[in-house]
């Protein structure tokens, strides 16, 4: 098994429509939790709460507009074995046509036990953007069992995999 994480999926979205979806807080948001800070330029920060209380947050290390983005990716929760910065997260987005996009994302620096959980949410929430960028009603946000005080815990904060 590979130690990345890598998730393609094509999209039926013009690059320049995805690329937005990727640095702009409020186009972020459709897909990919519930409030984003972002300085997409290197050294930039960026924080986003997936949900309520819990953050991910990490520093741009490169920006390729509308191709790539390079970022540090981790989780606030010191219960959660993924700090800020301690992993990295590279999207690569491809123009197949005018109106279709290849996406890669490749996720790397994960320990063994927090890959299946990162795959899967990524394969989940790359299927949001795929469908927010084509203007289609996105699938049920991955994180919203885990939300409110009724919901189950959430996984990510105890590390068990999934």
């Amino acid at each position: 098994m590979s130690p990345d994480v890598v998730v393609e999926v094509d999209i039926r979205a013009p690059v320049e429509a995805v690329w937005r979806l990727l640095v702009e807080p409020a186009e972020l948001v459709r897909w990919l939790g519930i409030s984003a800070t972002l300085e997409p330029r290197p050294e930039g920060r960026f924080r986003f709460e997936l949900f309520p209380g819990q953050f991910c947050s990490g520093r741009y290390l490169e920006i390729l507009p509308p191709r790539r983005v390079v970022l540090t990716w981790g989780w606030e929760d010191p219960a959660v074995p993924v700090p800020p910065g301690s992993t990295t997260v590279a999207i690569d987005l491809e123009a197949q046509g005018p109106e279709l996009t290849a996406l890669r994302l490749v996720h790397s620096g994960l320990e063994a036990a927090m890959r299946p959980l990162h795959e899967e949410g990524w394969h989940r929430y790359l299927a949001r953007l795929a469908a927010v960028a084509a203007g289609e009603q996105p699938p049920p946000d991955p994180s919203l069992p885990y939300q409110g005080a009724d919901a189950a815990p959430n996984p990510l904060a105890r590390g068990d995999e999934p």
